[in-house]
This record gives structure tokens, C-alpha cells and sequence, in this order.
């Protein structure tokens, strides 16, 4: 393949890849506008601060915002981590809250829209990129 070849293949991406990568981005950024809405306006914490609460949900966040942003299909693929971790505490939060169950349903949501996309994109992207897991050499 030549130079031009393979940027070209870089730049195109499949209409379903980018669908996957317009859930995710629906997904992530809709929960990073919900956390802080969620602790300044809708629900404020009793037992911390504003901003301490902030700080520990929202700036995991911002970890992977540089990588989606960009399309890198590996981050996508380990942000995809990070939404279990919102999504389980989206649960925890509906099962525990009758108060927030409404935006806890809104984030389980949004989490789910960002696992499932993220999950979509970093295979289908990757392929489409020709990058692959190095598998481990098993000799006995």
C-alpha cells in the first residue's frame, strides 16, 4: 500500500463505524454535562461539598475527552471501562434513590449509549485502520 493509500484509508470511515462513534460521543458528552448539572442545579449532596463532588465524578472524565475527540479507536476502547464505572453507580444511585432515580435512569442511559458505542467503534474503526492485538506467543 502507498503512503496516499493509506492515509485516505485513515480518513474514510464506514457509514456503521461512524454511527457507533456519534452513540458514543451522544453517550459520553451527555454525561459530562449531567454530572455537574446533576450536583450544582438538580441535586445538590448533603454529606460534601459541591465541589469536591464535582471534582471526584466529573474529572475522570475529562481522561478520555482528548482521545474520543480525535477518534482514537484505543481510547474508545479503554473508555469503555470508565462507563462501567458510571453505569454501576447510575444503578446503585436508581436502586438506592427514589429522589434521583430520574437522572439516574438518564445516566444509565447515556452510560449504556457510550459502553455500547465505544465498543462498536474501537473494533469496527480498528479494522478499518488494520490494527490488531498482538497475541501472546504460548509455546510449552
Amino acid at each position: 500500500m502507498t503512503e496516499t493509500n493509506v492515509s485516505n484509508k485513515s480518513l474514510t470511515m464506514d457509514k456503521n463505524t461512524r454511527r457507533a462513534r456519534n452513540l458514543t460521543l451522544y453517550g459520553y458528552l451527555g454525561v459530562v454535562l449531567l454530572i455537574p448539572i446533576w450536583i450544582w442545579v438538580l441535586a445538590p449532596p448533603e454529606l460534601l461539598s459541591k465541589t469536591s463532588t464535582t471534582i471526584l465524578w466529573w474529572t475522570p472524565l475529562l481522561f478520555p475527552m482528548i482521545g474520543i475527540l480525535k477518534n482514537n479507536p484505543f481510547t474508545f476502547a479503554w473508555s469503555g471501562f470508565l462507563a462501567v464505572f458510571y453505569l454501576s453507580q447510575a444503578i446503585t444511585t436508581f436502586i438506592s434513590s427514589e429522589s434521583e432515580q430520574y437522572l439516574a435512569l438518564i445516566e444509565i442511559i447515556l452510560t449504556s449509549c457510550w459502553f455500547i458505542g465505544a465498543s462498536m467503534f474501537s473494533r469496527w474503526r480498528g479494522q478499518e485502520l488494520g490494527l490488531e492485538l498482538k497475541k501472546k506467543n504460548s509455546t510449552l
